[in-house]
């Protein structure tokens, strides 16, 4: 791509081919199911339009469907668009396996490093609470890591969910 781009549009200001190849790259993101031709000829009458109300896009493109040379050099950069599309689209199987590893890595490290922390307050308060709400025997906490006392009232609230979704309380009313 960036080869291309050093290629075409040579005739244009460094400003007025930065912002057509950056509109004419959502441009073609938009339109990706039409073939190269239609959209090259979608952009012409949305640009005449543009122009004819008042509001183009770029002044300056109307005097260029004229010339052959940068139909050509749309044609060139919307097929090379079209290229980047379906390669980025072929990838994404293998971006979305990578971020489910990088989820699951973070969530490891996460659970390593409460893992070594003592409990919190507001957890141990938590627990106790669950405990006499439940009338639990509560298990020894001295030992227990932030990560054990999550556990423990994870299972607690996992246990004791049906009976709250039944009684018709909600499981945020745990006071």
């Amino acid at each position: 791509m960036y080869n291309i781009k050093n290629t075409i549009f040579l005739d244009l200001t460094k400003n007025q081919k930065s912002s057509l190849l950056g509109f004419l790259k959502s441009f073609v993101k938009k339109h990706s199911s039409k073939n190269t031709e239609n959209i090259v000829e979608l952009f012409i009458e949305d640009e005449t339009y543009y122009y004819e109300q008042g509001v183009p896009h770029f002044e300056w493109i109307i005097n260029e469907f004229e010339k052959e040379d940068f139909l050509k050099h749309l044609k060139i950069y919307i097929e090379e668009c079209k290229k980047q599309l379906e390669l980025k689209e072929s990838r994404k199987p293998f971006l979305e396996k990578q971020k489910a590893i990088m989820k699951e890595q973070r969530q490891k490290a996460r659970e390593f490093k409460l893992s070594k922390e003592q409990p919190t307050k507001k957890q141990l308060y938590y627990y106790d609470k669950l405990c006499k709400k439940y009338k639990l025997e509560k298990e020894n906490t001295e030992t227990a890591s932030r990560l054990d006392l999550m556990r423990m009232i994870e299972r607690i609230v996992d246990e004791h969910k049906d009976t709250e979704i039944l009684s018709g309380r909600s499981i945020e009313n745990l006071s």
